[in-house]
């Protein structure tokens, strides 16, 4: 985060910085916080549902690898280690092995 940005506008700079995609922070949904350790480093995920953007995804970091998009019954295993804990949050169902971690939900996203 940049100082003075909310968590939406961080948001929406960091999916444009890291995969060229363009989104308005007011259209973005903040779901929650998310809380884990992995040995000695706290990790603070706020996972963000991005429904509508403009450009094509591009590697623009060489640790991510490649872009896709995958239907939710077909994601790649193994995934990044936050990204499965906050998907299983967002939907149990989903059949993602991952550590434990805490999150919590925002009952208001828009004002997150």
């Amino acid at each position: 985060m940049e100082p003075g940005e909310t968590l939406a506008e961080a948001a929406a700079h960091e999916l444009a910085e890291e995969a060229s995609l363009v989104a308005a922070p007011d259209g973005l949904q903040l779901l929650g916080t998310l809380l884990d350790h992995v040995g000695d480093v706290v990790r603070l995920t706020v996972p963000v549902l991005v429904t509508s953007w403009t450009g094509i995804p591009q590697q623009r970091e060489q640790t991510i690898g490649a872009w896709r998009f995958w239907p939710l019954g077909a994601l790649p295993q193994p995934l990044f280690v936050p990204s499965s804990q906050w998907l299983t949050a967002w939907n149990a169902n989903l059949p993602l092995d991952h550590p434990p971690a805490t999150f919590q939900r925002y009952s208001n996203p828009e004002r997150a």
